[in-house]
């Protein structure tokens, strides 16, 4: 199976429960989500839109997802209007075997951090996302884990 023909998986409606760690040392604030993934331009792209509550306060966001196969690697863009505020992160991963992409971010007075985002191939009618906050040195905190099932 291609790196594309794995994206298919994703393609339809989402729903289900996203946990956050504002505090990795506190417990997750809980939230839903509900999206849904497209292709895009002959399904060398997917698309995941989705809506979210974080807290009781509404958010929205995009993640793209590519296979580059000239250079096999795995690329995202991410935008949504609570972790990235005005900036778009962009993330590249290059293992095979799962999608698997790291990128990074700025924070005023300090070196950027990391960023790792994990999805898997949507199997059995389940999605999982877990995005990994990565500190300027090397500690990985889990921030956000999505459970979505199909609608």
């Amino acid at each position: 199976m291609t790196e594309h023909d794995r994206m298919k998986r994703w393609l339809g409606a989402w729903t289900g429960e996203a946990r956050t760690w504002l505090d990795p040392s506190k417990a997750p604030t809980v939230g839903t989500w509900t999206g849904e993934v497209t292709s895009l331009l002959d399904g060398r792209f997917i698309d995941f839109t989705y809506r979210a509550d974080l807290g009781g306060k509404p958010h929205e966001g995009r993640l793209t997802v590519a296979f580059e196969k000239d250079e096999a690697v795995w690329r995202t863009l991410w935008v949504d209007t609570f972790h990235t505020g005005s900036a778009v992160l962009v993330s590249v991963g290059t293992e095979r075997e799962r999608i698997a992409v790291t990128g990074s971010y700025f924070v005023a007075g300090h070196p950027r951090w990391g960023w790792r985002t994990e999805l898997d191939d949507a199997r059995d009618g389940e999605l999982v996302l877990r995005m990994f906050n990565i500190s300027p040195e090397g500690q990985e905190d889990l921030g956000v884990e999505v459970t979505l099932r199909r609608r």
